[in-house]
């Protein structure tokens, strides 16, 4: 009796253990802890972007409401799929921090995050829980702005970059213009834009690269196989990450290489690149 007794009390502890939810700040702190970051939500004057201050009287170019952890579960499901990805340190040595705010409004157009010079900001949206949204919001989002600080440490791809669009092409002429491109008008593929909001500047198309490379790169793969212009854009965005921090070279040409994409990237001819790390005096704009 004893016996069945201690099973039974045994196999309750058992199903106790496999119904335990991790909560949303215990998950927080795992990421933080794991990846040598803060992961926080909260107020967002504690995390506000300070290239989005308003200046001579104007108001902040920038709007963000706050939110909670408790309230953003499906973000952390996201930021943790995208950061699994990355090589063990290398993105503590970009950011030291992931912030998640509520709705995000940029110049009036609603944005999915920003970033600064040491973190990033993802928006989470509560009447979205449910949908996926929030999700891949955070999956794709930190691919994308923690690129566009690899992006301000890589010059030389950018001039690179520049000689590789349309002659007629031209920049969004600001954040307002590029944020509400009609999303209902398909990619350019054949001059090498991936979607209609990565064709508004030439940080932003890197931006986009970084988001398929990272959470799509067998599409990646597919479209540079049949349109060159990506095939060449894909290099150079090859050589941005292998070259930033060079003790995480290795780590990224295996990820290429696994992938399938540095099979089919294609060096722009006559391109040498070459990277420059310095961006104290860089202040970041651009956003998703």
């Amino acid at each position: 009796m004893k016996n069945k007794a201690f099973v039974f009390f045994s196999f309750l502890l058992f199903l106790n253990a496999c119904s335990y939810l991790e909560s949303e700040i215990e998950q927080a702190n795992r990421l933080a802890k794991t990846y040598q970051l803060d992961i926080k939500a909260g107020e967002t004057r504690l995390f506000f972007p300070e290239q989005f201050l308003g200046s001579e009287g104007k108001r902040p170019s920038l709007e963000m409401e706050s939110t909670s952890l408790e309230d953003s579960s499906e973000s952390l499901d996201g930021i943790e799929t995208a950061l699994e990805v990355y090589p063990e340190g290398f993105v503590s040595k970009v950011i030291d921090a992931i912030y998640i705010s509520g709705p995000m409004l940029m110049e009036g157009a609603e944005a999915g995050g920003t970033y600064s010079r040491n973190f990033i900001i993802l928006a989470n949206i509560s009447d979205k829980n449910g949908t996926n949204f929030n999700y891949g919001n955070s999956l794709r989002g930190v691919h994308h702005e923690l690129s566009s600080l690899i992006y301000l440490r890589s010059p030389f791809v950018n001039l690179a970059w520049q000689g590789l669009l349309p002659e007629s092409w031209s920049p969004a002429s600001s954040n307002y213009e590029a944020l509400t491109q009609d999303r209902n008008i398909g990619p350019d593929y054949k001059n090498g834009f991936l979607s209609t909001y990565g064709k508004t500047n030439i940080e932003n198309d890197f931006n986009i690269f970084a988001e398929f490379a990272f959470s799509e790169p067998e599409k990646l793969r597919e479209l540079a196989v049949t349109y060159p212009v990506v095939a060449k854009k894909l290099s150079l965005f090859i050589t941005a990450y292998k070259q930033v921090y060079l003790e995480y070279r290795q780590s990224f040409e295996e990820y290429f290489t696994s992938t399938g994409l540095s099979d089919v990237a294609i060096k722009p001819d006559n391109v040498e690149i070459t990277i420059n790390s310095d961006i104290s005096n860089v202040k970041p704009h651009i956003i998703h």
